[in-house]
């Protein structure tokens, strides 16, 4: 009476049908195949070394290299010239430095009257009570979300990396 065979021995049994068509040889390759199975599954990953906790702590614990002082002025070096090839640029294409003075206060009145008008709209939003309003309800649906992902969440799931 023989056993019934499972997937994987079908498989096995296939392989050696098609590697070695006599009997013999196919119970030479399944004794190869029964001793290389024992031999891998004696194996184990070897342990880290005595010290390896302690070179991970000196790692972790190194300080990291400061910024020399070249590097710092090469930095400076690098900024100034971007600044001056942009204003070079800004004057040759036909303005003048004049322009870029006028070109820098317009730009902080526009960014003055966005500020004040952010102002003005939080405001507006605060006394209709629009603000609180909208910060409680995120906080209850971030709630409710969070109680619902816990509910549905697999409770002994196997992480598989």
């Amino acid at each position: 009476m023989t056993t019934p065979m499972n997937d994987e021995e079908l498989e096995l049994e296939r392989l050696l049908a098609e590697s070695a068509p006599d009997e013999r040889d196919r119970e030479t390759l399944r004794e190869a195949h029964r001793q290389l199975e024992k031999d891998l599954l004696r194996l184990a990953d070897p342990l880290p070394p005595p010290d390896f906790l302690t070179q991970v702590m000196a790692k972790v614990e190194a300080e990291p290299r400061r910024m020399s002082a070249s590097e710092i002025r090469s930095a400076i070096v690098i900024a100034l010239s971007a600044l001056a090839a942009s204003a070079a640029a800004f004057v040759s294409s036909g303005a003048s430095a004049d322009g870029l003075a006028v070109s820098f206060a317009q730009t902080f009145v526009a960014a003055r009257e966005l500020l004040v008008g952010f102002g003005s709209g939080l405001a507006a939003v605060w006394r209709t009570a629009g603000l609180p309003l909208s910060v409680m309800l995120a906080v209850v649906v971030m709630v409710t979300l969070m109680g619902f992902r816990r509910l549905v969440a697999p409770v002994n799931a196997k992480v598989v990396s």
